[in-house]
């Protein structure tokens, strides 16, 4: 089996295990320097193929694309608990970027820091389409329709496109978590976390992932065409909609927002 954290096959989980705990310490510092852009797929929620309420108090006239979410084990091997957001959610309102692909420039803006709301909120996983019980926390954007500068992004949105969405963001605090009882430290967060999860069967395969207990978004979200999540949609006021993709394509095979919008006739 293979560990990405590790760049290294290994013959049984238990040396797995052994080798991840041994290097915990590197791997967390190692994770929480970097700034990285993590794709989420709730599957773009705006009408595509079942009329589904997923946000409560949506108002007309707004967007909600869902930047992140909580309680899924993603293709990062993370897991983001609920309350990991609601620190940067208080911070940022106003101050970051909707865009395409991550893309800091200028055409690539889809609205202006100053017309993007940051939320939390709770939403039923059967309300985004999915057999899982209880609810996910969701980060969320509110924009207002009407200062959307992106017209091809905005026409992606109203033509109601499988988009999805991508935070830029940095750890905090995260946590290893093990399934293995003899390791006394990293099975007390997997017994804790192991229970809230809504995709359990990929911790069941993996043996191990991060519970991420306090993330920061910095600078901004993205509208991208992929997600390593299945779990991340932009919700109108009147209908919603669900895309999985549980697998996050490799660099050189995605398919970026920007080519998209080229080609989209406005």
């Amino acid at each position: 089996m293979y560990c990405k954290e590790l760049n290294k096959e290994f013959e049984s989980k238990a040396k797995m295990f052994a080798e991840l705990k041994a290097n915990k310490k590197m791997l967390m510092l190692k994770k929480k320097s970097e700034v990285k852009t993590k794709q989420n797929s709730i599957g773009l929620i705006n009408g595509q193929s079942e009329t589904i309420k997923a946000l409560p108090d949506m108002e007309k006239g707004f967007i909600y694309p869902v930047i992140s979410n909580t309680n899924f084990l993603d293709s990062h091997g993370d897991v983001h608990l609920n309350g990991s957001m609601t620190k940067t959610a208080m911070e940022q309102t106003n101050k970051v970027f909707y865009l395409a692909d991550h893309k800091m420039e200028v055409d690539s803006i889809i609205a202006t820091p100053k017309n993007v709301d940051v939320m939390l909120k709770p939403i039923d996983w059967k309300s985004l389409g999915y057999d899982y019980e209880g609810k996910t926390e969701a980060l969320v954007y509110k924009i207002d329709e009407t200062k959307i500068m992106h017209e091809k992004a905005l026409k992606l949105i109203r033509d109601k496109e499988p988009m999805q969405n991508s935070i830029r963001m940095q750890y905090v605090n995260i946590e290893l978590a093990v399934n293995d009882s003899d390791s006394e430290e990293e099975y007390k967060v997997w017994s804790e976390v192991y229970p809230k999860l809504a995709n359990k069967e990929v911790a069941d395969e993996m043996g191990y992932f991060w519970a991420v207990r306090e993330l920061k978004l910095v600078n901004e979200g993205s509208m991208v065409l992929f997600g390593s999540n299945s779990a991340t949609p932009i919700d109108t006021q009147t209908e919603a909609a669900n895309s999985t993709s549980e697998i996050e394509p490799s660099k050189d095979t995605q398919i970026s927002v920007t080519q998209m919008l080229q080609k989209v006739n406005v």
